[in-house]
């Protein structure tokens, strides 16, 4: 091999600039490409995972409520007579305004504060009783001399120390803590007690005057369900606390909830079928206003509530998803949806609950 030969392949051997700027642009494409579909991924991953964690929110919310919906008028239904006209004056939550259905005792397993505007939530408030051993009123058997005299009534095993109970003749109402049961002579229980603070105390007579047993704090349960709009959560907060005064603070249940609307389930001709479902509305008898003067037959005609939730994926889209407005209850409930709202995607759940306590002591 000649020399000029030998110089030829020294000139040969290697990487051009060329070749290096063709494969650093190649390098770059697909490193483009392998980002571009990352971020597909990514955005499907996202746009799944809020989508799964919207559903499961809708799911858990409902199961709440639908477990406190279950129990509404356990302890309460069957003494419906008796509480019919009982009411009292137990302070109240803060910005909440007397007269309101807190500061009564009459048999109302379910009220619902109903907003007229679509996007606006309503409130749900549950009533139910927790007395492992007694839920009939008893008569009392020997009339009060006087407020300091212990409570005679014929049910020597029903009560226990502790139990919250309500003595009613009427529309007299009183809310006392058990102190000692005791068994007279006779076989009859007596029952010292402490008012609940705030209870107006009276004597009350025998027979007409019947005793209640509501059962042990924190069992008994009058529990309030809101959203909270501007943080998107659903709250609870049970308007008895230990002391049976009202409670201040909610407890956030779930987040990423936009809505909670509710009906009442009718059965106005007394067969066991729902024959309507029924909005609270404002000025309406069954408002919350106004449900709680209502006469005994109108309050035994709710047998059930329908609800419905909706919740909200994390997830702000690019475009838009949703087109809205998204119908709610059988389309009954239009709720209308922002520019930036059809951003996102919506979950919504509802269901039927029966109130079993007052279809079981319905009359």
């Amino acid at each position: 091999m000649s020399t000029s030969e030998r110089s030829l392949m020294r000139l040969n051997r290697g990487v051009g600039l060329i070749e290096v700027m063709i494969s650093i642009i190649i390098a770059m494409l697909l490193v483009l490409v392998i980002y571009q579909v990352y971020e597909i991924s990514e955005s499907q991953k996202r746009t799944i995972t809020a989508g799964s964690d919207a559903q499961q929110n809708a799911s858990f919310g409902l199961y709440a409520l639908g477990r406190d919906l279950a129990m509404a008028g356990n302890g309460i239904a069957s003494a419906a007579d008796k509480l019919k006209d009982c009411s009292f004056d137990l302070p109240l939550p803060p910005g909440v305004s007397a007269p309101h259905p807190l500061q009564s005792l009459r048999p109302m397993p379910v009220v619902i504060e109903h907003f007229d505007d679509a996007d606006v939530p309503d409130k749900i408030t549950v009533f139910y009783g927790g007395s492992a051993s007694l839920s009939t009123p008893v008569q009392f058997q020997t009339p009060q001399a006087t407020t300091a005299d212990p409570y005679i009534v014929r049910a020597p095993v029903g009560f226990s120390a502790n139990d919250v109970v309500a003595a009613v003749d009427g529309a007299r109402c009183t809310l006392s803590k058990v102190n000692v049961v005791g068994v007279d002579g006779n076989g009859y229980a007596t029952l010292t007690r402490t008012p609940i603070p705030g209870a107006i105390d009276v004597a009350y007579g025998a027979p007409t005057a019947a005793l209640i047993n509501l059962g042990q704090l924190p069992s008994i349960g009058r529990i309030t369900y809101t959203v909270d709009t501007q943080t998107r959560t659903l709250r609870t907060q049970n308007q008895f606390s230990n002391d049976m005064q009202a409670t201040t603070t909610p407890a956030p249940v779930i987040n990423d909830v936009v809505n909670l609307k509710a009906q009442y389930g009718l059965d106005t001709d007394n067969n066991g079928d729902i024959d309507a479902w029924q909005d609270a509305t404002d000025g309406s008898i069954w408002s919350a206003a106004n449900l709680p003067n209502q006469p005994l037959a109108t309050l035994r005609q709710i047998r059930a509530v329908r609800i419905a939730i909706v919740t909200r994926s994390a997830q702000y889209e690019k475009e838009e998803v949703t087109t809205g407005p998204l119908s709610i209850l059988d389309d009954t409930v239009s709720m209308p949806l922002s520019a930036d709202d059809k951003h996102y995607r919506y979950k919504i759940l509802e269901t039927v609950v029966p109130l079993r306590n007052a279809l079981w002591n319905a009359s």
